[in-house]
């Protein structure tokens, strides 16, 4: 099992509790009132993104053989490094230069890194907001996409 700290679980279930209260729409005394479809709505946002957070951290676990280079499954997709342009214009992969650094400072050094990574993940960094987070993570399950579509081929 992944053993994520404590205090990452606190800070990622305030994220989505926030995230959550934000689609209710506070008034300026900070209360909400909302329908009851309106809360239903928040909530199953909410626990469906935590859901697939917890998914995406199982399958991280139960495949962690892909993730270390120099495994014979792993895709080479997954080794295309922030840090050469070549590389990335090789494989039609643009991004901002910043957005490559904050990607590179928080630990990310390939797009093999953000295979199991979920946006909420992305968007606690400098300066990626949802929308770069989305395109980001677009990126990675184009190629994914691509190389569940190309037949393996064994000698």
């Amino acid at each position: 099992m992944i053993c994520m700290p404590v205090r990452l679980y606190a800070l990622l279930a305030e994220r989505i509790v926030n995230s959550a209260m934000c689609r209710l729409h506070p008034t300026a005394g900070n209360k909400i009132l909302c329908t009851k479809d309106a809360l239903k709505q928040a909530l199953l946002a909410a626990v469906g993104e935590a859901h697939e957070i917890g998914f995406l951290a199982r399958q991280k676990e139960q495949y962690a053989e892909l993730i270390h280079s120099g495994s014979p499954d792993r895709p080479a997709w997954m080794d295309i490094r922030f840090d050469d342009p070549d590389d990335l214009a090789r494989n039609h992969v643009r991004f901002k230069p910043v957005v490559l650094k904050s990607l590179v400072d928080a630990g990310y050094r390939r797009l093999g890194d953000l295979r199991w990574v979920h946006n909420r993940e992305l968007t606690g960094l400098h300066y990626i907001g949802f929308k770069t987070a989305r395109q980001v993570l677009a990126v990675v399950r184009r190629f994914e996409r691509e190389a569940e579509a190309t037949p393996v081929v064994t000698p």
